[in-house]
């Protein structure tokens, strides 16, 4: 009679609280709409500016180098004069660019914006890989008075393609220009 009762109390316990009932699943965090395979240069660089004005980091990460797809490491070489002003720009890898750009998405979470714009972009082949030059425009709008502002400058993109015929970027150098704020002195400010 005993072990009956401490059963009935079980269940009844059990069912009360709704232990056993699985729970509607949540939507995972979805790349956005606008990221597609990058089988051209100019599909990464759109992928690379709707990733930044989406501020998706999974898309914006998609576009740089995966030891997994090419035998290759990411680099980024800084403007000059900025790694004076921000010695982590020194040793820039791909954890420091992930660590950007969550930082970056964290400082704009609560109602700030960034609009990345690239134009007169060139694209040099050399064989296994492609020279990208564009100019930059980062128009921030935040709270946080280190990092509002724009940021414009050039860049010079080293891009291979991977196993899975993809374009990633593998070298990046940023190109200061006159006396402008450029996206290493963002770098060096979100980090």
């Amino acid at each position: 009679m005993k072990n009956i009762f401490s059963i009935l109390l079980f269940s009844l316990l059990v069912i009360s609280c709704d232990l056993l009932t699985t729970r509607d699943p949540e939507e995972p965090d979805k790349p956005g709409s606008n990221n597609i395979p990058a089988t051209s240069p100019q599909i990464l660089f759109q992928n690379l500016k709707n990733s930044i004005n989406e501020k998706i980091a999974e898309n914006y990460l998609a576009c740089f180098v995966d030891s997994s797809f090419l035998r290759k490491r990411f680099s980024f070489v800084p403007a000059s004069g900025s790694v004076t002003q921000y010695p982590v720009l020194n040793s820039w890898n791909f954890t420091s660019e992930r660590q950007y750009f969550t930082n970056l998405r964290a400082n704009l979470s609560q109602g700030g914006s960034i609009t990345a714009s690239f134009s007169d972009a060139v694209n040099t082949p050399q064989g296994d890989s492609v020279i990208y030059t564009l100019n930059y425009s980062l128009q921030i709008s935040s709270g946080n008075p280190n990092l509002a502002g724009n940021y414009s400058g050039s860049a010079l993109f080293k891009i291979f393609l991977d196993s899975r015929n993809q374009w990633v970027i593998v070298d990046w150098q940023d190109i200061k220009k006159e006396n402008l704020l450029s996206w290493s002195d963002l770098k060096g400010r979100t980090y």
